[in-house]
């Protein structure tokens, strides 16, 4: 018994070797990628605080002579409307679908009145309808509305398409919910309003506030799927 367990012993550094090159393989597998992304990024870098005479294909990989920030300067000048237009666009419409969507998934979820899951069909139709399918009749909705060219349309553009997703988010996450968080505040006196500002919003803060910060890509999703074939 002990002879065998002192074979086993002397074998077992030997068969540990292969598993550590394997794993020393793969790390530098991976370093090596690593590398191999980054290096436009440090060529990108490093160009960017480049003057006009040192930025050459021959100098690509060396560090400035002259550093300087005059390239930064100039594209934020240049950039600086657009992303004001962008910021000034996405945030309004971010929080008004994620309320808009709040409350429809409250009310659908805990308010079922006759109708409720056809409702929620309809809008979830909202979510496969291909842009190019509903671009003229959106177009007649803003002029008939008569919203003002440029960021405020294109707010509610926002808002509308970002409704049914906010609103399918919500209402699952809501059905998670207690009911007998619901319940105890409705004993306690509460209306529907009342228990969805001070139990419901801040049961869903956290799902708001993660569908704000990423709500580019919900919508980039949505988007690229609805045009698929």
């Amino acid at each position: 018994m002990d002879t065998r367990v002192r074979r086993e012993s002397l074998a077992a550094p030997g068969r540990s070797r292969p598993a550590t090159l394997r794993r020393t393989l793969r790390y530098a597998a991976l370093l090596l990628g690593v590398v191999f992304v980054l290096i436009p990024v440090y060529v990108l870098l490093v160009t960017s605080f480049k003057g006009v005479g040192d930025a050459s294909p021959a100098r690509a990989w060396l560090l400035p002579s002259t550093w300087t920030m005059e390239n930064w300067t100039s594209a934020w000048q240049q950039l600086a409307p657009a992303i004001g237009r962008t910021i000034s666009m996405v945030v309004p419409s971010t929080i008004i679908s994620a309320v808009l969507g709040c409350l429809n998934g409250f009310v659908l979820s805990r308010w079922r009145f006759p109708g409720a899951d056809v409702v929620f069909t309809l809008i979830l139709f909202g979510m496969f309808l291909p842009y190019q399918a509903v671009m003229i009749p959106l177009l007649e909705l803003v002029l008939a509305l008569q919203v003002p060219n440029g960021v405020p349309s294109l707010i509610l553009l926002h808002v509308v398409f970002g409704i049914p997703i906010t609103t399918l988010i919500f209402r699952n996450y809501f059905e998670t919910v207690p009911h007998e968080l619901m319940e105890a505040a409705k004993v306690d006196g509460a209306g529907m309003l009342r228990t969805f500002w001070s139990v419901a919003l801040l049961a869903s803060l956290p799902t708001l506030l993660v569908y704000v910060i990423l709500s580019k890509y919900f919508i980039s999703g949505l988007m690229s799927g609805s045009v698929k074939g």
